[in-house]
């Protein structure tokens, strides 16, 4: 915001609220926020987003990195959000193609493409679908193993090691612990591949993920043009075009992977 002239403390305040992990308090703490009042909700998450739209209809409504805001009924459509709800969203389906695509370049030639998924995470059977669509655009056999709690963990590794699968492509979820997945993964000669920057610096090969400084560098735009007078519903809710791919070179000398000199030139971090 300093950089657009506001001046903390004097042209604007931030009051924070947070759920402490819990989301049956996001409902309380949201009705704080429109009790002080605000002028501007800025909502980082879908869980926070649905609970600031519940608490009203009238003040505006900036989400922070929400995959598929229409499915959720955020908004209208992206072009045209229609109420007091805009901001930028996630290109799950974009991420999904790219993190294939880098995949498919650490293995070239016929390539078996293991999805660990939570079954009770709705979000992860968007996932997989997003997954099985750019699978059959690169020529990947995917192979999708679900678990329901984490005693299913474990056996599930042998089950993806059976099916002949090399690399691992692994949702963010509560089960799945970054450092505990990743060693389960080396400990079975697999690469770990993930849209969560975590799993790749705790041991897993690659990860490809939002660019959360630049995606809260246009959160800060929304923000500013609504409270310069702009209406949410005219301005469209942005996805983000630009990933971080994150390489862990260590795990692949492990996995005695060669990291081709395409990957190295547009990867933006690399692990030793």
């Amino acid at each position: 915001m300093s950089g657009r002239g506001w001046v903390k403390g004097e042209a604007y305040a931030i009051d924070y609220r947070g759920a402490e992990g819990s989301v049956e308090r996001l409902a309380a703490v949201t009705a704080e926020l429109v009790r002080l009042p605000a002028d501007v909700i800025v909502a980082p998450g879908a869980a926070e987003a649905l609970a600031a739209k519940n608490a009203t209809k009238t003040l505006p409504i900036v989400i922070a990195g929400v995959d598929d805001p229409v499915a959720r009924g955020l908004v209208a459509s992206l072009a045209h959000p229609g109420r007091n709800i805009t901001g930028v969203a996630l290109a799950r389906r974009e991420r999904s193609s790219k993190l294939l695509s880098l995949v498919r370049e650490l293995l070239p030639g016929p390539a078996r493409v293991a999805v660990l998924v939570d079954s009770a995470d709705p979000d992860h059977r968007a996932i997989l679908g997003d997954l099985r669509t750019a699978a059959r655009t690169l020529g990947v056999t995917l192979n999708a193993v679900e678990v329901e709690q984490y005693t299913d963990v474990e056996p599930a590794f042998a089950t993806i090691k059976r099916h002949g699968s090399r690399v691992l492509v692994v949702p963010t979820s509560s089960m799945f612990v970054p450092h505990w997945i990743a060693d389960l993964a080396l400990a079975n000669k697999l690469a770990v591949a993930s849209m969560a920057p975590a799993y790749a610096y705790e041991g897993g090969l690659i990860a490809c993920s939002d660019d959360w400084n630049a995606l809260f560098e246009r959160v800060a735009t929304f923000v500013d043009r609504i409270l310069k007078g702009a209406a949410p519903q005219a301005l469209p809710v942005e996805v983000p075009i630009k990933f971080k791919v994150i390489v862990n070179t260590k795990t692949a000398r492990a996995l005695k992977l060669d990291i081709p000199p395409a990957l190295r030139a547009h990867a933006d971090t690399f692990i030793e």
